[in-house]
């Protein structure tokens, strides 16, 4: 009876360990240690990586939960993403455009980029990122912690 109970402990603490360190990564922070977002019913997973030094934000791009826990970016065709910061004064729209990596296949792109000077000041970014895949629509809201 007690190797049992001490089993399923060891069982429930491991889901638990499991479970609390898997949430965190996923709804907080993406592989390049950006702001993830979550389009459609989990389909695609945008990451908004800040370079304050550059002024610049660049935007991978993965597919499913599964392909976001194994680092895989999934090339989208879209023409540009927009991201709209709501913490700024007034608020400001960011055109972001393809920059496809070698192995993107042509016409699609896993990574976009954008330059703004209001990614030169250190604040906690609040707002939507947008764009079509293909003739899709999708938005998503972030707020970095």
């Amino acid at each position: 009876m007690r190797k049992m109970l001490g089993l399923g402990l060891v069982g429930l603490i491991g889901v638990l360990g499991v479970g609390a360190v898997g949430s965190a990564q996923d709804h907080h922070e993406g592989p390049h240690k950006g702001i993830l977002v979550e389009w459609g019913d989990e389909e695609y997973h945008p990451e908004i990586v800040v370079d304050q030094k550059a002024g610049a934000v660049t935007v991978y791009v993965y597919g499913n939960h599964d392909d976001l826990h194994k680092k895989k970016l999934k090339a989208i065709d879209s023409k540009s993403l927009t991201l709209l910061l709501k913490n700024t004064t007034p608020p400001t729209a960011v055109k972001l455009e393809p920059a496809p990596e070698k192995t993107d296949p042509k016409g699609s792109s896993t990574r976009f980029v954008g330059k703004s000077d209001v990614f030169t000041k250190a604040v906690k970014w609040e707002g939507t990122i947008s764009g079509k895949v293909g003739t899709k629509p999708y938005s998503g809201d972030f707020k970095q912690k």
